[in-house]
């Protein structure tokens, strides 16, 4: 039998993330607060540190001017790039994790690029497409690419070889074994890749629209820092940071339905 101090733990699991979550933003605010008006006052080298209200007031400014027209040229490149490489890392991984000789061919070029950032593609970008919409795509879907082919692959090769000589010994061809096996079990990491790619999709926006744009959150960003606007630059700091962390959110939620058995939302 069960008392009530016995339950209230089980719901603790769900209340205090929110709560310490909440707490630590507080502290964050008033920490943040506290240095504007010490910086001001000459307590630093920092000058120009705006206070969260005033960075707020320019985020509402900014609301009821051209954000929304903004955030939707930053996501249209955003969500374009983010499928692309989603889609080529999925086909590209799970044929190198099924293959031995695939992936021995084309492990080595994958492994070299990984590395290399995304800034550094950017000249090469510019020079190959200009600086239009498809030298944003690309950047951004070879940042998503690299990213989630690591999981495309590992996918691939993790079903059990058991279970393929068992769908053999059924009597099942080659092609039924690979939409039956290997196929759901790749596509489920391509899409724990696809949540870990969007952040490096979305600061990948950031980085080529600071480049190569006419309109965008990120040419917002370069025409406030211009006017030397600290606060008015906070606030387009802060458009990108609310929008991915709502991306986040939401995949989050996705993933949770969908891969209930990885997050534990099976057992809530």
């Amino acid at each position: 039998m069960t008392t009530a101090g016995d339950r209230a733990p089980a719901g603790r699991p769900w209340v205090r993330p929110w709560l310490l979550g909440l707490a630590g933003s507080l502290g964050a605010i008033l920490f943040w607060t506290a240095m504007a008006f010490w910086l001001k006052g000459g307590g630093g080298v920092i000058s120009r540190l705006p206070t969260p209200l005033a960075v707020g007031v320019e985020l509402a400014t900014y609301a009821r001017g051209p954000l929304w027209p903004d955030l939707a040229a930053s996501l249209e490149v955003f969500l374009a790039g983010w499928l692309i490489g989603c889609t080529g890392a999925a086909v590209i991984g799970i044929a190198m994790g099924q293959s031995p000789l695939i992936g021995a061919i084309f492990g080595p070029v994958v492994e070299a690029l990984r590395p290399v950032s995304s800034i550094v593609w950017v000249p090469l970008a510019v020079v190959w497409f200009g600086f239009g919409f498809t030298s944003k795509i690309f950047l951004v879907g070879l940042a998503v690419f690299l990213v989630v082919i690591v999981y495309a692959i590992d996918g691939a090769r993790r079903i059990a070889p058991d279970l393929h000589r068992t769908a053999s010994m059924l009597g099942m061809t080659p092609l039924q074994r690979f939409r039956a096996l290997v196929l759901p079990g790749a596509l489920t990491e391509v899409l724990v890749g696809a949540r870990v790619a969007l952040m490096s999709g979305w600061g990948t926006v950031i980085v080529a629209e600071l480049v190569a744009a006419d309109f965008g959150l990120g040419a917002h960003l370069i025409a406030v820092q211009q006017s030397y606007d600290v606060a008015a630059v906070m606030a387009a700091m802060a458009c990108f940071g609310l929008a991915g962390f709502i991306m986040n959110a939401m995949f989050s939620l996705l993933e949770r339905r969908l891969l209930p058995w990885r997050s534990g939302g099976a057992t809530r």
